[in-house]
C-alpha cells in the first residue's frame, strides 16, 4: 500500500465519521474522543503538507518540466510550494483551536440522572 491508497482510505473513514456522527445522539464521550481523533488527524495533515513542500519545492532538479498551459514549470512550482506552505500554517492554526476546544469539553459533563 503506498500514501496515496492510505490517504485515500482515510478521506472514505473520516466521511463515514461524519455520516454516523451526524444521526447520533450528542454524547460527551464522543465529543471528547472525536476531537482528540482531529487534532490527530489535523497534525498528520499539516506534517504531510509540510512534507510535499519540501517534494515539491525540490522537485525540478534533475529533471526536464513542462507546464500543459505554456508557462514556466519552475513558477508553478514555486506557487505550489507557496500554496502548501499557506495550507500548513492554516491546518496549525486548527489544530490549535481543536485542541483547546478538546480541553474545555473535557470539563463538561452529564449530572447523573440527566440527559
Amino acid at each position: 500500500m503506498n500514501a496515496v491508497e492510505l490517504a485515500e482510505r482515510a478521506s472514505r473513514t473520516w466521511r463515514s465519521a461524519v455520516h454516523l456522527q451526524a444521526s447520533a445522539d450528542p454524547a460527551h464521550g464522543e465529543f471528547y474522543a472525536l476531537a482528540g481523533e482531529l487534532v490527530d488527524t489535523l497534525r498528520s495533515l499539516e506534517s504531510l503538507t509540510g512534507v510535499l513542500g519540501r517534494q515539491v519545492a525540490g522537485y525540478g532538479q534533475g529533471r526536464v518540466l513542462r507546464d500543459d498551459e505554456g508557462g514556466s514549470p519552475a513558477a508553478r512550482l514555486a506557487d505550489s510550494a507557496v500554496l502548501l506552505g499557506c495550507a500548513q500554517r492554516s491546518l496549525g492554526l486548527a489544530e490549535v483551536a481543536l485542541n483547546q476546544f478538546w480541553s474545555q469539553i473535557g470539563h463538561v459533563a452529564v449530572e447523573d440522572g440527566a440527559r
